[in-house]
């Protein structure tokens, strides 16, 4: 794939301040999803879409099937953790993103000799400093701006964007360690949840099957229709 023009990672768009006031006027009459939740307070942060989160606890709530409140709230709970997961990964990458510029100078600074002379740097002893430091700067500003000059530059070291990407990686492994901890813990979460909806409902298909064979035996001639069955 061509990197010239792109970042490190996929940049995240901007967001509408009104897109869940525009989402909620778009809606249809009938919304699929199960009355309780809808009233329930959604976790969103100020750019995040809300059509997005409710689409995807549209395909949760189809694919878990709550048959009563209890399993709405735990389908609600479930969706939310879900997309608390898919935000952590997208701050992950963006955090990536946006100090790629720490990891292009980590790996240019020991290599001077690559960086080219740009414009509007007077050449004297610190001339390539300044010049590391000029598209250092660029780069973090517009990196569309610099990506042929960056490449280049590392092209001639031997290396590619990649190795900015695995610097900046070394840079941030504490905080990658903190992003892995807590999806880790959400998805326990999450798991936890799955099985408590599988508990319940056997619970809840025994104590009915009970109920039932209670209803049968207290009805007249019960007992008898039992014991010849």
């Amino acid at each position: 794939m061509d990197t010239s023009t792109v970042p490190l990672v996929p940049v995240q768009p901007d967001f509408r301040p009104n897109a869940a006031s525009d989402a909620a006027a778009k809606a249809p009459a009938t919304n699929p999803l199960p009355s309780f939740v809808q009233v329930m307070p959604r976790s969103m942060l100020r750019w995040e879409e809300q059509g997005d989160f409710d689409a995807l606890l549209a395909r949760i709530s189809a694919t878990l099937r709550p048959a009563d409140m209890m399993e709405e709230m735990w389908t609600r709970e479930v969706a939310d953790l879900v997309w608390q997961i898919f935000r952590l990964r997208r701050m992950k990458d963006t955090l990536l993103d946006e100090a790629s510029y720490r990891g292009l100078a980590e790996v240019l600074r020991p290599r001077m000799s690559s960086v080219p002379r740009l414009e509007g740097v007077e050449p004297d002893k610190d001339w390539a400093s300044r010049c590391l430091s000029t598209l250092v700067q660029r780069w973090a500003a517009n990196p569309h701006a610099v990506a042929g000059t960056v490449q280049a530059a590392l092209a001639k070291a031997g290396l590619r964007l990649d190795a900015v990407e695995a610097k900046t990686f070394e840079l941030l492994i504490d905080q990658m360690e903190r992003f892995d901890r807590m999806t880790m813990m959400i998805e326990r979460r999450r798991n936890a949840i799955v099985r408590e909806i599988g508990r319940y409902r056997t619970e809840f298909s025994q104590q009915a099957q009970r109920a039932i064979e209670s209803e049968v035996a207290a009805a007249p001639g019960g007992a008898e229709r039992g014991s010849a069955a």
